[in-house]
């Protein structure tokens, strides 16, 4: 994640190694190890745009993130 993050420095990259995040946005999977993937734009203390997996390979496009982080 920090390779990545030093490619775009404008957006901060957060993990979430105690799932305690996981749990409190609801992307936890129940009896599972792992979240479920999802992607959260937060702007000004508010999430603004929230995406989450539905089956493999089911990521936001580039438009609506763009838009998102407008």
């Amino acid at each position: 994640m920090a390779g990545l993050q030093t490619r775009v420095p404008h957006i901060t990259l957060v993990s979430d190694t105690t799932l305690a995040a996981s749990r409190a946005w609801g992307v936890l999977v129940p009896g599972g190890e792992n979240p479920s993937p999802g992607t959260f734009v937060v702007a000004e203390g508010k999430i603004t745009f929230r995406r989450l997996e539905t089956r493999a390979g089911d990521w936001p496009r580039y438009a609506e993130l763009s838009a998102a982080l407008r």
